[in-house]
């Protein structure tokens, strides 16, 4: 990931117009970044990035947390980008009938504002689908009062999982992120709150934080991902709260372990969703040694009140959804020592959004899944990756179907 955090919505605009229709918007929104990111060009100030050192080159520490770095700069700018190439096959999972498309799926732009030493600014907009959509991904304030205790305010991204936070391409080999991480713990996900940050001691790292909870009235049988909530005044929610909270260890050369908690209510004032709450946890695991990366990950949630739920969306809502996957990579130029890498890697998952459903409800069993993906990532430079994988999709109601997929990567 780079520097500080990514994801957003919709930032606060530098200049309010009511009347502007959607492609204007846009324009003002690229135009105002232009002239910041132009402004720190020619100021001289330096591009701040990071990889998180699980690739390439190979550190071992997670990135960074915004608000640590100690840079004479003022302000620095990041981003990352991708484009897709999807084909699907067969008529099957995971796209139907769907034809073989090209995607410029996210252009991320971000920056990082330095107030003195303690206090800092960090922001993302995520341009998608070539700029069709326009998203904040995240926009907070930090203030550090010591390596152990940081302060954090505003639109955060929610700290469930190893990717959520870090989801940079370069950081992953396959060309779409894993399934787990979208169905079961619903990838890129944030929110607004506040809570704390910090390292209070060397490899031991955690957040945590109070936070506006999910919408429960957008849930369905696939799960949670669709009760995200987006901090516009026409669309958010703000009547449940929660928190969540992540702890992760780092201090052995090449191994990161995670563990995260999420509890929040989740009816909104929706008319008989007042009891309504998620709790997801998950634990993670990434090891790299001798040119190996391997990766595990189980994640689970429950949700009180998926009866009413059910009800409310008019299809069935699991009370529980779980899922895994393992996954084993190889980096050859452990063995040629060359600065460009090939990354041969195979990845399984399972994961079904309907592992318990309500009393009196029918679990679907399509919605009980199993993807292999298997592929190569080719980076000639640590922040640069071309990648190419084979999907195959079955689940339990003897659905089948592959997919090939290609893609450009790059952070900066």
């Amino acid at each position: 990931m780079t520097k500080g955090q990514r994801s957003f919505q919709n930032p606060a605009p530098l200049f309010t117009y009511t009347k502007l229709g959607g492609s204007m918007k846009r324009g003002l929104s690229v135009f105002v970044l232009a002239i910041l990111m132009g402004t720190g060009f020619f100021s001289g100030l330096g591009v701040a990035a990071e990889t998180g050192g699980m690739h390439g080159g190979g550190g071992n520490a997670l990135p960074s947390e915004p608000g640590t770095s100690e840079s004479d700069s003022k302000i620095s700018f990041h981003g990352y980008g991708e484009l897709h190439y999807n084909n699907p096959e067969g008529g099957g999972l995971p796209d139907g009938d769907e034809p073989a498309t090209l995607d410029f799926h996210r252009l991320v732009l971000g920056w990082s504002y330095y107030y003195n030493d303690q206090l800092s600014l960090h922001a993302e907009i995520d341009y998608e689908h070539a700029a069709q959509e326009l998203e904040l991904e995240f926009a907070y304030i930090d203030y550090v009062v010591n390596d152990a205790i940081g302060i954090r305010v505003g639109n955060v991204l929610i700290p469930v999982g190893p990717l959520n936070e870090f989801h940079e391409p370069t950081l992953f080999y396959s060309v779409e992120r894993p399934y787990v991480q979208r169905y079961i713990i619903p990838t890129t996900w944030n929110s607004g709150g506040f809570g704390f940050f910090g390292q209070p001691i060397q490899g031991v790292h955690y957040r945590i934080y109070f936070i506006e909870g999910l919408d429960a009235s957008g849930f369905s049988e696939d799960g949670i991902r669709g009760g995200r909530q987006i901090l516009s005044e026409d669309e958010n929610k703000a009547v449940n709260f929660g928190g969540v909270g992540r702890l992760e260890y780092t201090g052995v050369p090449g191994l990161a372990i995670g563990a995260s908690l999420y509890s929040a209510g989740a009816g909104q004032g929706t008319p008989g969703l007042g009891g309504a709450r998620v709790t997801l946890w998950d634990v993670d695991v990434r090891y790299r040694i001798a040119g190996f990366d391997l990766a595990a990950l189980y994640a689970q949630s429950s949700i009180d009140g998926a009866e009413d739920i059910s009800a409310v969306v008019g299809e069935t809502v699991g009370e529980e959804q779980e899922g895994w996957y393992a996954e084993v990579a190889y980096h050859l130029s452990s063995l040629t020592q060359s600065e460009w890498d090939w990354v041969p890697f195979v990845r399984f998952e399972q994961f079904d959004t309907q592992s318990a459903v309500p009393s009196g409800f029918t679990e679907n069993p399509a919605t009980d899944r199993q993807v292999i993906t298997f592929g190569l990532a080719f980076y000639p430079h640590p922040d640069v990756a071309l990648k190419v994988d084979r999907e195959m999709w079955e689940d339990e109601a003897d659905g089948d179907g592959n997919r090939t997929n290609a893609a450009l990567a790059f952070i900066f």
